[in-house]
């Protein structure tokens, strides 16, 4: 991990030196968007398993109706039903694990080697280096954390809250819509339940962004913040392109839906016969 870390560290000092002002926060920015478009075509092809997922919601859960009670007989079949129609669960899984060696080469460079001044020991012998490098962000020590910064008070204390509540506001967004990719078919109270934990992650997920935003080095908010917009955008562009697909899964959930309750209303006929039979004798 320690070459990661230096890796990144050289890469922050060598935009840093590109940059007017030698500013930390810029080269965050670009290498956090380089990282991102280097890892677009794996990112939207998860975004399309996603899609497919969903589209199969409906042929799951009766998968899981037929072999409730053998669950390696069920994941046979879920196995199956993935290779006939093309997914690959894990396929783009890889933009997710780099966002997180990335995350935590970030944590390692600003809590253990630092930005207030550059630490030659680490830098490779043919990497650029400026006499000093900025570690401000409009008057926000990016090396401490907003903690520390809004204890201090002032103008830029209560500027710092804007890390945690945008950290926290785009994930919110992003995690919003994840979820709207997640099945909608409803099959009883087990769906319901999981519907319901579904959408307490929803909001719990960013509350805690918000809240780690808060107490790390707020450098590592100008990455988050950064990479999440970039998956809105990247999520809405991937939804324009994936439109066909998605209308097929509309489709699909309405049909389920409607077998859904079809289902319901013959069980309470079936409930309402049984009661007048058994009111009769």
């Amino acid at each position: 991990m320690q070459y990661l870390t230096d890796f990144f560290y050289n890469l922050l000092v060598f935009f840093a030196y590109l940059t007017p002002g030698h500013y930390v926060w810029i080269g965050i920015v670009v290498i956090t968007v380089l990282i991102r478009l280097a890892f677009l075509k794996p990112s939207l092809k998860l975004v399309e398993v996603q899609h497919k997922q969903k589209k199969l919601a409906p042929k799951l859960e009766e998968l899981k109706g037929k072999h409730k009670d053998d669950k390696e007989a069920l994941q046979r079949a879920t196995l199956e039903l993935y290779k006939q129609e093309g997914v690959n669960p894990l396929s783009g899984c890889l933009p997710m694990i780099v966002q997180l060696v990335v995350l935590i080469a970030f944590y390692r460079i600003f809590t253990q080697i630092g930005m207030q001044d550059i630490k030659a020991e680490y830098l490779y012998s043919f990497v650029p280096r400026p006499d000093s490098i900025n570690h401000f962000f409009f008057g926000i020590d990016l090396s401490k954390t907003v903690a520390q910064i809004f204890q201090g008070g002032g103008v830029v204390g209560y500027l710092s809250l804007l890390f945690p509540i945008l950290a926290g506001g785009t994930q919110l967004i992003q995690s919003l819509q994840t979820r709207a990719l997640q099945p909608q078919v409803a099959q009883g109270d087990s769906a319901g339940f999981q519907k319901a934990l579904n959408a307490q992650f929803t909001y719990l997920f960013p509350l805690m962004t918000a809240y780690i935003s808060y107490t790390l080095t707020s450098a590592l908010s100008i990455y988050w913040i950064t990479q999440t917009l970039f998956m809105i955008v990247q999520q809405y562009y991937a939804n324009k392109k994936f439109a066909e697909l998605k209308e097929e899964i509309q489709m699909v959930e309405a049909t389920a839906v409607s077998q859904g309750a079809s289902k319901k209303v013959e069980r309470t006929q079936k409930r309402g016969v049984v009661v007048e039979v058994r009111e009769k004798n």
